[in-house]
């Protein structure tokens, strides 16, 4: 059973989703060179990100090291970036911070070495049913991979107060992503997603 899942999930989901979130990523990055993937996995989205835009450098960390992995990924604590304040153009964390035990401290490790944007996928709770079903996708695309599962949703009134605390203003923000097709966006698509751009305030 197990077999099943991770195969039906490898076919279904996990190659249509790479591939969307690549499509969605490449225009965020704008003008930015120089980029750190926090919790990057296997780095394949950011070996696609660089085939497409040649000028992209993209370092990756992540708190394991996938046995197969497609970019530079060093090894971190999982609290402290270790990269120097403001060492990259712009970071990310793609579907990371509900992994995290304090989403907050992350938030303030990505501004700290971004010396200007910040790029967020993640998910958007709105009830119980949006949770239950969060967990679910959770579950079934993670725990094969031994990944820290802490469910830690957030809605979009908590995202924004986050944001609002740590400095950062809203450049775009977006929730209809198209991840998935057929019936798994009924499902698991609409008002579970967003990607946002956040800009540090000068100061």
């Amino acid at each position: 059973m197990k077999k099943f899942i991770n195969n039906f999930h490898s076919k279904l989901i996990y190659n249509r989703r790479v591939k969307r979130l690549t499509e969605l990523i490449i225009p965020l990055i704008h003008k930015s060179k120089n980029i750190l993937d926090v919790g990057c996995g296997d780095g394949i989205i950011d070996k696609y990100i660089q085939e497409q835009n040649k000028k992209v450098k993209i370092q990756g960390i992540d708190v394991m090291i996938q046995p197969r992995v497609f970019i530079e990924i060093k090894k971190y604590d999982g609290i402290t970036i270790p990269f120097k304040t403001n060492s990259f153009d712009t970071s990310m964390a793609v579907d990371v911070f509900h992994h995290t035990d304090d989403p907050n401290i992350l938030l303030a490790e990505l501004s700290r070495v971004s010396s200007q944007y910040i790029i967020i996928k993640d998910h958007l709770k709105s009830g119980i049913f949006s949770y239950l079903k969060l967990r679910l996708m959770d579950y079934v695309g993670n725990h094969h991979k031994h990944v820290h599962l802490t469910y830690n949703y957030m809605s979009l009134k908590q995202w924004k107060k986050m944001f609002a605390e740590n400095g950062l203003k809203i450049k775009k923000f977006e929730t209809d992503l198209n991840i998935y097709t057929g019936i798994f966006h009924l499902f698991f698509d609409r008002k579970l997603h967003f990607i946002a751009v956040l800009e540090k305030n000068e100061n």
